[in-house]
């Protein structure tokens, strides 16, 4: 059989599952990567946007560039503001006392200042991090170890002086910007995969109560689907019921060829049969005589054969709908059975009689109850010992009506109980020295199922087996 693992890859949900999930984690990803980058572009812009206006000030307000600083000459801080992420000068620019060093690029990490405007040449003994004839422009250069954005400017005066500021700022938005998209991103998968597998199992459950219904369903029952359904599955539903009305054409035709043949033969073999009652015995020797018994024999075997095949495809060919039900005195038709089969139990000195009626009346149809319950007895007599007991009984269980066939024979094996219904299958076989044709429970059953009953068979504790007739 195959394995738990077959059966999912082939399975066209999980492919869904996989297919759209993929194609979510895909996009999902995709779109947090380039929310990534513009949140990236916007704030390199914004830091290049702000280190011009820097410049612009310098130069349209003409301020001094003097060789000596006060360390340092502007300051800047940075205040978020506001649901936009805007940034915002917390504290303005102020000019220094034209004292103290020149300042300098390297001032941005060695004394740690947040913008720097500086020379564009170096202090002596400090490295040239921009060559003198560079052009105005914006620069990305590094100075100890780390990034710095710088923008060269020239003022009126053509004095050229360079506005810097560490890049540690956008790298650090950079990565809040990184760790929102990731949770985002983590957050859209969370929510869209689960989503995604329980919609997916959602649309299909009719597919999966549409299967269970199809199982559940007797092995006769080839009536048509009518369940509601997805579109998608009308051509597959139009095909099963097409095959079910054929299947049931073909079973039908077979049944009737069954029924015509067995009616067909049950002339002449009434006609053999006569014959050989009307044989005159009295100028028979032994040997003949054994032998015109035989053929006695034969004929109302075959006769017992043909009457069982045509009750048995009367019952599986008749229409359940025109089943005529009635009320029924279960003692009378108790009484009516033991008359009939008296002979047999009475030939196998057998305890032949009614155990107890707690239901007085049953609603059904006598005809095919009557059908049922003679071939039960029919059954219980062959297979008891002589000296046995074969009883009748009427009770309520679970408000439904049980007759039940009691007996003190064998019983049917556990292994052997559910190919008792098969037609032509015998307990024991060829080997069984039982007369009997296989067909009385086929009959059983098919009658059970016309009037919408149920039979089932357990073997006693005590011995014997017990077969019980649940009306609906």
């Amino acid at each position: 059989m195959e394995g738990r693992k077959g059966r999912l890859i082939r399975s066209l949900r999980v492919r869904l599952c996989l297919f759209i999930s993929l194609i979510g984690v895909l996009f999902t990803g995709l779109f947090c990567v380039r929310s990534y980058d513009t949140a990236l572009e916007e704030i390199e812009a914004y830091v290049d946007e702000e280190l011009s206006q820097i410049a612009s000030v310098v130069i349209d307000y003409g301020l001094l560039i003097p060789k000596r600083w006060e360390e340092p000459l502007f300051r800047h801080g940075l205040l978020s503001q506001g649901n936009q992420g805007n940034y915002l000068p917390r504290r303005g620019m102020r000019e220094g006392i034209a004292v103290g060093p020149v300042p300098s690029l390297g001032d941005l990490f060695f004394r740690h200042q947040e913008i720097i405007i500086a020379p564009i040449f170096s202090n002596p003994g400090e490295p040239l991090y921009l060559p003198a004839g560079v052009d105005d422009g914006f620069y990305t250069i590094l100075i100890a170890d780390k990034r710095v954005r710088a923008y060269v400017a020239t003022n009126h005066s053509g004095v050229r002086f360079v506005v810097a500021r560490p890049m540690a700022l956008v790298e650090s938005l950079a990565r809040r910007a990184l760790f929102a998209e990731l949770f985002e991103f983590l957050f859209l998968i969370a929510v869209f995969i689960p989503s995604a597998v329980v919609l997916i199992s959602l649309m299909f459950r009719p597919v999966h109560r549409l299967a269970l219904s199809i199982y559940r369903r007797e092995k006769s029952d080839l009536s048509p689907i009518v369940d509601e359904v997805p579109s998608e599955l009308d051509a597959l539903i139009d095909s099963l019921n097409r095959l079910f009305r054929l299947t049931y054409e073909s079973i039908r035709n077979e049944r009737r060829f069954i029924a015509d043949a067995a009616h067909e033969m049950r002339t002449p073999l009434t006609a053999l049969s006569l014959k050989a009652q009307n044989f005159d015995e009295k100028g028979l020797n032994d040997e003949q005589l054994k032998k015109l018994l035989g053929i006695r024999e034969a004929i109302r075997n075959q006769q017992e054969l043909t009457n069982d095949l045509l009750t048995l495809a009367r019952s599986q060919c008749k229409d359940t709908g025109s089943t005529k039900y009635e009320e029924i005195n279960v003692r009378e038709l108790f009484i009516e059975i033991l008359d009939a089969l008296g002979e047999l139990a009475d030939a196998k000195n057998l305890d032949f009689g009614v155990a107890g009626i707690d239901v007085p009346t049953v609603v059904s149809s006598r005809s095919i109850l009557r059908t049922v319950l003679m071939n039960l007895c029919s059954n219980a007599i062959k297979y008891t010992p002589a000296g046995g007991k074969v009883d009748l009984a009427c009770f309520r269980e679970r408000n439904r009506c049980v007759l039940s066939v009691c007996d003190s024979g064998p019983g049917i094996p556990e292994q052997e109980l559910k190919k008792v219904f098969e037609p032509f299958y015998r307990v024991g076989g060829d080997t069984s020295k039982i007369q009997g044709t296989g067909l009385g429970l086929a009959i059983v059953k098919a009658s059970c199922a016309e009037l919408g009953a149920q039979c089932r068979f357990k073997n006693r504790k005590e011995g014997g087996l017990c077969a019980e007739v649940l009306l609906p």
